[in-house]
């Protein structure tokens, strides 16, 4: 009664006094001094936060606890956890007391039920430290399987403080609870269990879109799909789900879930589109602002994979102000198209308005007019499955519409084929003239083929393909192949027939046949069946090849002759392995004699000059056994091929080892051996100290007496570098390309001893261990040899921690 008697203003203004009074009595009871009572209930909600704005994000700890002056925080109108902030950049200090009873102490976890929140520092009064107590927020690992943040805390009896740090690019709201572990492991449980199966009908409905729209197919279902497989990313988002199965957010969206709904908006209104005809009145809401909400998109995209940072940056393409132009867009053509009479566009009407409310919740909560609880935070979060549930309904309807259309096609289409029946009497008289008219032209195509036909140069016969009666044969046919015998083996024929049965066709076999004299010739022939004016036939055609026969056969025996000369070449080498063999074991005999007889003499010789004789016959012996084995060696790489014995061995060893073997056979020569990195190298050991003592050799053959000869040990980047260097004179630049040829000896050699084999087996070595060997010569004198051997990378160890 009362209301009735009030007029439109006073009825406004009675709405306005409730909500105030709403509003106060909200706040007061928000105003608490006291501290919250943990006394050992499953949760207990943490509130009544006094509040400091830190802009430079500049405050610690240590500051607050330090403080002198008078308290900055704001206790006269302490925050509850229901209240938003909205989007700020700064950072939040809150600090709030509890009373932990003896019976609600222990180990409990802190929960902030925001699962979009950057970074939340927790101190407590009872632990002095610097460092927090507990961190909280996506950019941290999760200790605990849980879809919302999350931290233990283990709270000692008695009156304590806490104080929390938040930052964070989405809307700045904390509502943080106190729960036993066990009572938020069962709320948790049933809670994911709701939230998943949301998700599944969504992920449902995009998946049966997408195999829609494959199977009939559909380009506006394949749109339906996408934007729901987006709503679905942007609801796993929100509820903190992809955190929980994958322990991170989504790659994209991960800092932002609002650009999951502007890729559902996107492509909701490319389905719009691609759904419902919308006449020339709309075609405006493409360009204008289609334009740029695609291009927000991609900057959106762009910056959440690829730039460090928040994606709050300060332009107008920011996912909230895409989301506004596609719901603007999306309520725009749906409007449209209901007006133009489509009927099933007032459920894109409804569903854009869904989302539409959601947002504007989302609006008024970030803003603190609503408070923040689970309602006002998942409705908007569901607000998007539910347009993709009016999407669906209007797809249905349409659905409907095209099978009344189909059936009114169908109707109209018995009444013009009726009506193109009647059309079809008079159509046949005029095709059977036009047919005798296309016979008359037959006849005279057949005419042209036949003339072509006696012009090809192979001879072509034409056959019954029951009777083998020639049917046609052309000029050729006739001149070459006179008699009725064709084949010089009757069984050709039957092969060719029963291969045409089997394959269908035979194309370019090879048959001997027989001319019109009686003489036998190679052709290649090929076979077809064809309908000849209603008979059965078949189709010969015979090219002859026997000048290609001949050559082929020609080629047969050079390839015949050349194998014997490969033959003869393989006995010649063997028996040269077999010669080589022989040499070196009827030399190693007599040298081994020599060489024994001659440290004999030389243990009982009194003067030096019998000494020295001594100690030239031992280095000629060792240096025929040295090109002994340089043959045997050649022989062993150039036959069979080189065999490398691989293992892992000391670099550094190999070098010292073989500089000291060469220097104790050449006392007049002082070796210098530097290794600037000891490590290990994979190869044949044996055979790359042969490849080494070849070089150290060769520097002491063309070095003075009493010179120093350098070796190195390096690394170069992934490779080990060898270097031998000399005080020789050098190699001439016109030998330096060929001295690691096989028996090669230079120019300026003369009375220096030597067979050519040394370099020639030490480029071989090193490159059957994939290296290079190269000399150039010194500035100031003598030759550098280099070896460069490439590094083997260890393997990575494989390291891991297990978590509980």
């Amino acid at each position: 009664m009362i209301r009735c008697r009030i007029a439109t203003g006073g009825r406004l203004a009675l709405w306005a006094v409730l909500w105030a009074v709403l509003w106060l009595a909200l706040s007061a009871a928000a105003v608490r001094a006291d501290a919250v009572l943990v006394d050992g209930r499953d949760r207990v909600e943490l509130s009544d936060f006094a509040m400091l704005r830190d802009p430079g994000r500049s405050l610690s700890i240590d500051d607050l606890r330090n403080l002198q002056d008078a308290d900055p925080f704001t206790p006269s109108a302490p925050l509850s956890q229901d209240y938003s902030l909205g989007i700020t950049s700064d950072a939040l200090w809150l600090r709030t007391g509890i009373d932990v009873a003896p019976q609600g102490g222990g180990r409990h976890v802190l929960t902030l039920a925001v699962p979009n929140f950057d970074r939340m520092e927790v101190w407590g009064s009872w632990n002095a430290a610097s460092e927090p107590i507990a961190v909280l927020g996506d950019h941290e690992p999760r200790s605990l399987p849980l879809r919302r943040n999350a931290a233990l805390i283990d709270l000692p009896a008695g009156h304590h403080t806490l104080w929390f740090r938040s930052i964070t690019s989405g809307s700045m709201a904390v509502p943080l609870d106190l729960w036993r572990p066990a009572a938020l492991i069962r709320t948790e449980q049933i809670e994911n269990l709701i939230h998943a199966a949301l998700v599944t009908v969504v992920l449902l409905l995009g998946g049966s879109a997408v195999v829609l729209a494959v199977a009939l197919p559909s380009l506006s279902l394949a749109f339906y799909g996408v934007s729901a497989f987006a709503t679905a990313g942007h609801i796993l988002a929100m509820n903190g789900l992809d955190a929980l199965v994958w322990g991170r957010h989504l790659p994209i969206g991960g800092q932002n879930p609002f650009v999951w709904l502007v890729v559902s908006g996107v492509f909701g209104i490319a389905f719009l589109f691609a759904a419902l005809p919308v006449r020339r009145g709309a075609r405006w809401v493409v360009p204008v602002l289609g334009a740029p909400v695609l291009l927000g998109l991609a900057l959106l995209i762009v910056y959440d994979l690829f730039v460090e940072g928040d994606l709050e940056v300060d332009v107008i393409l920011r996912p909230r102000n895409l989301t506004l132009l596609i719901l603007v867009a999306g309520l725009a053509a749906s409007i449209q198209s209901w007006l133009a009479g489509y009927r099933a566009a007032r459920y894109m009407i409804a569903g854009w308005a869904v989302l539409a409310a959601g947002n504007v919740l989302t609006a008024l909560r970030n803003a603190g007019v609503v408070p923040w609880t689970d309602a006002t935070y998942y409705l908007p979060v569901y607000a998007p499955m539910a347009e993709m549930l009016f999407f669906g309904a209007m797809k249905a309807a349409r659905l409907r519409l095209l099978r009344v259309e189909k059936d009114e096609a169908q109707r109209a289409l018995v009444t013009a084929l009726r009506r193109n029946e009647a059309e079809l009497g008079e159509r046949v008289a005029v095709r059977t003239a036009a047919l005798d008219r296309a016979n008359a032209a037959l006849r005279d195509r057949e005419t042209q083929l036949r003339q072509m036909l006696e012009a090809v140069p192979l001879a072509i016969i034409l056959a019954h393909a029951v009777r083998s009666t020639p049917l046609y044969a052309n000029r050729r046919a006739r001149d070459q192949l006179g008699g009725s015998d064709l084949y010089h083996d009757p069984g050709d024929r039957d092969w060719l027939l029963d291969l045409l049965e089997r394959e269908g066709r035979v194309e370019t076999a090879e048959v001997e046949m027989l001319d019109g004299g009686g003489n036998r010739f190679w052709a290649l022939v090929s076979m077809v069946p064809i309908d000849y004016e209603g008979q059965p036939a078949r189709l010969l055609a015979v090219n002859d090849i026997t000048g290609r026969k001949q050559l082929e056969q020609e080629l047969t025996k050079e390839k015949e002759i050349a194998d014997a000369s490969v033959a003869l070449e393989r006995a010649a080498r063997e028996a040269q392995r077999q010669f080589l063999a022989m040499i070196s074991h009827e030399f190693r005999t007599p040298l081994a004699v020599i060489s024994t007889a001659a440290q004999n003499m030389g243990l009982t010789a009194e003067d030096e000059a019998t000494r020295q004789r001594l100690q030239r016959i031992e280095r000629s012996v060792r240096h025929m056994n040295g090109m002994i084995d340089a043959c045997l060696l050649d022989d062993r790489i150039e036959g069979a091929g080189l065999m490398l014995r691989t293992n892992l061995f000391d670099s550094g060893a190999l070098v010292s080892r073989i500089a000291e073997a060469a220097q104790a056979a050449a006392p007049h020569h002082r070796f210098r051996v530097a290794a600037e990195g000891v490590w290990d190298l994979t190869g044949d050991e044996q055979l790359l100290g042969i490849a080494l003592s070849n070089l150290m050799e060769n520097a002491v053959k063309y070095s003075p007496p009493n010179s120093v000869i350098e070796v190195v040990l390096r690394r170069d980047g992934d490779s080990a570098v060898f270097s031998v260097a000399d005080r020789g004179p050098g190699i001439p630049e016109g030998e330096r390309e060929r001295i690691f040829e096989k028996y090669f000896r230079g120019i300026g050699t003369g009375r220096i001893p030597g067979a050519g084999l040394g370099l020639h087996l030490t480029r071989n070595i090193v490159s059957a261990h994939g290296g290079t060997v190269g000399v150039r010569n010194r500035p100031n004198g003598g030759a550098l040899f280099t070896i460069r051997l490439q590094l083997r990378d260890p393997a990575p160890s494989d390291v891991g921690e297990a978590f509980a």
